[in-house]
């Protein structure tokens, strides 16, 4: 019986670790997405650009760094997610954080 709690607490650990990695997705613009990797890397597109760079989960607050972006022009693209420098993830809904704290919008698992 220890054995089976042991391992049961264990999957539980490891699944809360990585609950924020794989795909979140944005309503408005089309395409805009990112792609949180257990590796800690971090990938997306804003619906025109596509960016790079790192992520950090401390507590309930997930860090961006070392975020490198193309610089295309595109008409009427709302770039809102290039702008990422945090987040909190509330069940499904991540909630994305300029570097000044403002909240810029949300993506949905």
């Amino acid at each position: 019986m220890r054995i089976v709690l042991l391992a049961i607490s264990g999957m539980f650990l490891a699944a809360c670790s990585t609950s924020v990695a794989g795909s979140w997705n944005a309503a408005e613009p089309a395409g805009a997405h990112i792609e949180l990797s257990n590796d800690g890397s971090v990938a997306g597109s804003d619906g025109c650009n596509q960016f790079s760079g790192s992520w950090h989960k401390d507590g309930s607050t997930i860090t961006f760094s070392s975020i490198v972006q193309t610089e295309m022009y595109c008409d009427g693209v709302n770039d809102w997610l290039t702008q990422l420098h945090a987040a909190t993830v509330t069940d499904s809904t991540m909630t994305v954080f300029n570097e000044a704290g403002e909240n810029i919008g949300e993506l949905k698992r």
